[in-house]
This record gives C-alpha cells, structure tokens and sequence, in this order.
C-alpha cells in the first residue's frame, strides 16, 4: 500500500490502518479494531473533522463513532474535501 490517507471518485476515503490511532463511540465500553486493510470512510457519513479530548484529529461520523489518526489535519481536511466532491487522489504517500 503506498498511500496513508487518498479519497476516491466514488466519494470515500481509504486511511492505512497504522495511522488509525482508534475507533471509538462515546458512552460505549469497547471500541473498534483495524484488522491490517486499509479503513474505508464514506465521506458523506462524516459529520465534521475536529480534533477529540486527546488533541487528536478525528473525524465524527453521523452514527457516533469517532475516528482518530496519525496524520496532519491539513491532509484529513484534503481528502474529505475532495471526496464529497468525488475527486481521486492520494493526499500523502
């Protein structure tokens, strides 16, 4: 895989599983785990990108979970623009 964070023309966006830090929902006991694939996001799930209580950059999804990377926010902002606008790209290798 040569790419950490890319959004594609069909308006999703595939995150290396090693920039995901963690997959939580709020209130709930257990999180989510990656299992090595990459992280599939469909970009118009995503409610907004902030960063959580941890200073991490995280996107908040429409369902509650909350998707925290190893990445710069300037790039997660990138990919999520050019996803809801169904433009592929790799935005950091």
């Amino acid at each position: 895989m040569s790419y950490t964070i890319k959004a594609t023309k069909e308006g999703l966006i595939y995150i290396k599983a090693s920039s995901v830090i963690k997959i939580s929902k709020p209130n709930s006991i257990d999180g989510a785990k990656t299992s090595g694939s990459p992280l599939i996001i469909n970009a118009n799930q995503v409610t907004f990108l902030s960063f959580d209580t941890e200073s991490k950059v995280t996107y908040f999804m429409v369902n509650g979970f909350q998707i925290s990377m190893k990445i710069i926010f300037q790039e997660a902002e990138e990919a999520l623009q050019l996803a809801r606008l169904n433009i592929e790209k790799i935005i950091k290798d």
